[in-house]
């Protein structure tokens, strides 16, 4: 796991609701990116379970996993 994804993981893990609510109103998501980014995030849904719900493969979750994190990355200034 990259440094990157603990950093945003460690984020969320210890996020308050002020936290959560300012990093979600500036993503910019598409519908399915935002139920990923919230069934992942915010519910702490695993990707298998993600995929069956949306009736996708896990690789499309992981692939907009990957473009979510970089969204966040983008909103949180983080560095790798």
């Amino acid at each position: 796991m990259s440094k990157i994804i603990k950093k945003i993981n460690d984020f969320f893990r210890n996020a308050i609701k002020k936290d959560v609510d300012k990093i979600n109103s500036e993503l910019v998501l598409s519908e399915r990116q935002r139920k990923i980014f919230e069934m992942f995030y915010l519910k702490k849904q695993n990707v298998d379970f993600i995929a069956d719900s949306l009736c996708v493969c896990k690789m499309v979750v992981n692939n907009e996993l990957k473009i979510i994190r970089n969204k966040i990355v983008r909103i949180l200034e983080l560095e790798e």
